[in-house]
């Protein structure tokens, strides 16, 4: 792929987005329920700390918020295949992404089963945390009155 190519989605929901071809990202797996879409645009949602995940394919998109600013001690392990599915190295090499739902006004992270993208890689997949303590919906705290 040209790193510097331009590319552009025509989304219902957000309108016109434009982003680089380094900012695909493929999930050879698919994310669970979506066995037909594999890239997605990964575009950061500008003067907030959310990033939108759309895919190339469909009307389907995501909001997605790095998991360090959802939760200070979330943490797991991810096994071999994993690792080989990114191609990571290093732990750096894998940046860990929560999807934010709306339920009833209030913002809510899946911490059972996050986003790990390998940015770098342009590789992505759905963890599944096989840990009763990470729930599927956890509160966002509301920071200053107002929510994240």
């Amino acid at each position: 792929m040209n790193e510097k190519s331009i590319r552009v989605i025509h989304s219902e929901s957000y309108g016109t987005i434009e982003f680089e071809s380094t900012q695909i990202i493929y999930f050879p797996q698919s994310i669970i329920g979506l066995s037909d879409h594999h890239e997605y645009a990964l575009v950061r949602v500008e003067d907030t700390p959310y990033y939108l995940l759309h895919s190339l394919e469909d009307e389907i998109s995501f909001i997605l918020l790095p998991a360090h600013l959802a939760m200070e001690d979330y943490g797991f392990r991810i096994n071999q295949s994993t690792i080989d599915l990114l191609g990571i190295k290093k732990p750096e090499d894998v940046t860990t992404f929560l999807i934010v739902n709306i339920v009833d006004d209030q913002l809510f992270v899946n911490l059972k089963a996050p986003l790990l993208l390998a940015v770098d890689n342009q590789k992505g997949c759905q963890f599944i945390i096989d840990d009763t303590a990470y729930p599927l919906r956890y509160p966002l705290a509301r920071q200053g009155g107002g929510s994240c």
